[in-house]
């Protein structure tokens, strides 16, 4: 019996990583481990988990099994992910890595995600970022911030962009493959770049239909990408999510901070251009219904609410009018962490909403 508990809990960590949706929904996985206080290597084969704000910077670690980063705010030092070794940030959960980050750069790239980030969860990299032979997801609503020198991995090294997530550089960046960025949906994601760019062709894999909403601050060569979705030099943040600056880690953080919390039924609100333009979404958590108060220039169209596996599980047309309107939930939604998503001519936004 311990035996075949032994290989059910093997498959289950096997496959929690096969699928989007199995790699960001669900809490610690069953028989997970807790992470060690001190340096060490995280033994291929392991499952390890951090679901509460922990401070583990003067250490380094080396992973070949697997780390989930569920909840808080986890700080880490030095760290080598060798090939068969994952890092999953979700659930709104934010990883800052203050030392180097090295990725294997001797194995054969294989054909898992090693860095994934999803469900609104952060990666913020403040030193040198090698990338190696590792592969990178940022997932739906994922946000990642490279704030030191991020060094390319190898060609067939794989960059994954999903729906509404931002990718932020803040030092220059070279990519070193035509098609760097591999978009997981055809809805718009977001790439920010506040130094220098030098590409080897298309940003992205899909080409001229890319739909990543480039903001670019610094110079850029040797690239293509539409011109609707690339503002460069530009002098505005049209194209970025709303909050973002010339601040490094104002997309990221943006991203990543629109949470309201109003257990009433009174708005939360978030402040957008001035006193008059404001957006709220209340009760948070919600129950029924929820209430939608757009800012008076909205430009919003469409009102979509996603899982935390980015499945749509609501979507309607938004309705005219300054004051807050209720919009019923299905009555058959789970409870559970969910996405708001506003949508209409050239602008978005992206609110998490918690269903009791």
């Amino acid at each position: 019996m311990k035996l075949v508990q032994a290989l059910n809990l093997l498959i289950i960590a096997t496959c929690v990583y096969t699928s989007a949706a199995a790699q960001c929904t669900g809490n610690c996985p069953s028989g997970s481990l807790s992470m060690p206080t001190s340096s060490a290597t995280l033994a291929a084969g392991s499952t390890y988990c951090i679901s509460t704000t922990t401070n583990l910077s003067g250490n380094s670690y080396t992973i070949n099994g697997t780390l989930v980063i569920q909840a808080g705010t986890v700080t880490l030092g030095n760290i080598t992910l060798e090939k068969t070794g994952v890092i999953l940030v979700k659930n709104a959960a934010k990883l800052i890595i203050t030392g180097i980050f090295n990725g294997n750069s001797t194995a054969p790239v294989s054909t898992i995600d090693n860095l994934i980030i999803c469900n609104g969860g952060l990666l913020n990299m403040t030193g040198s970022f090698s990338q190696g032979q590792i592969n990178i997801a940022v997932n739906d609503f994922g946000s990642l911030q490279v704030t030191g020198a991020w060094t390319a991995g190898a060609p067939s090294s794989t960059v994954k962009i999903g729906r509404g997530a931002v990718i932020e550089l803040c030092a220059s960046f070279s990519l070193n493959k035509d098609g760097f960025f591999t978009e997981t949906s055809t809805a718009a994601s977001y790439l920010i770049t506040h130094s220098s760019l030098m590409a080897s062709g298309w940003l992205s894999s899909m080409g001229n239909s890319s739909k990543i909403n480039w903001t670019a601050e610094g110079p850029a060569a040797n690239y293509n990408h539409p011109t609707a979705y690339t503002c460069l030099f530009c002098g505005n943040y049209n194209l970025a999510p709303t909050g973002t600056n010339s601040t490094c880690g104002s997309a990221a953080n943006a991203l990543y901070n629109q949470v309201l919390f109003s257990p009433d039924d009174k708005p939360a609100i978030r402040s957008q251009d001035d006193n008059t333009n404001k957006l709220a979404i209340y009760p948070n958590p919600a129950k029924k219904y929820l209430y939608l108060q757009l800012p008076k220039k909205y430009t919003y169209t469409h009102l979509s609410i996603f899982s935390q596996a980015a499945q749509l599980v609501y979507q309607t047309t938004v309705k005219a009018g300054s004051s807050p309107t209720r919009y019923d939930l299905p009555a058959q939604l789970p409870p559970g962490i969910y996405f708001v998503q506003l949508t209409g001519n050239e602008s978005a936004t992206t609110l998490r909403l918690a269903k009791d």
